[in-house]
């Protein structure tokens, strides 16, 4: 419970102290709701929906392997702006960015099964908006924070790396979208 609270009150001491039961912890968390809670929310809210085991499986698996991806990509960016971090760091540790991932999950999955109404209300749609761009300023936070941190980047070089990156995550997003993600697992 420790490390859990640390991650999220202190992610800067989460990174340095490669807190990676946590990390793995988030990034399962997740892929469940992602690829599990996700269908039986939609099988309880219609009676009628069918899950894909396939679809729910290899789901999974490309999260699994997207997230693997993205911290090799990390890693290769960041070693050629200059970071010395082993590979193994930023699999072990990218993860303690992924509680926004959950709760933007959790948030996209609830309301596609039992409150398609809230995208179809104004009211509605710019709370969610403005929810979600609270997470990814806070995920955008936490990603800068890796990068000082976990990375150890400086000053132009962490810059440097901050816009390499963040346009590869926008195309990884991009994939995740088109592999079936709802919910990217970046």
């Amino acid at each position: 419970m420790k490390n859990f609270l640390e991650a999220l009150n202190r992610p800067a001491d989460a990174y340095r102290r490669q807190s990676r039961a946590v990390a793995w912890l988030f990034v399962a968390a997740t892929i469940i709701i992602v690829t599990i809670l996700d269908p039986i929310l939609h099988y309880f809210s219609n009676p009628g929906y069918h899950a894909d085991l396939f679809h729910i499986f290899r789901t999974a698996l490309w999260g699994i392997a997207g997230y693997l991806l993205i911290s090799c990509i990390l890693w290769l960016i960041c070693k050629c702006f200059g970071s010395k971090t082993a590979l193994s760091v930023y699999i072990n540790t990218w993860g303690i960015s992924f509680f926004p991932n959950i709760i933007c999950s959790f948030i996209v999955a609830v309301t596609e099964a039992y409150f398609y109404v809230f995208w179809n209300s104004l009211l509605w749609s710019m709370v969610l908006s403005i929810v979600f761009v609270g997470i990814l300023i806070w995920k955008i936070i936490l990603y800068i924070i890796f990068l000082k941190e976990a990375a150890a980047l400086q000053g132009g070089k962490l810059a440097g790396a901050f816009l390499v990156n963040a346009a590869m995550i926008a195309f990884l997003t991009a994939f995740n979208g088109y592999i079936g993600l709802k919910t990217p697992i970046i």
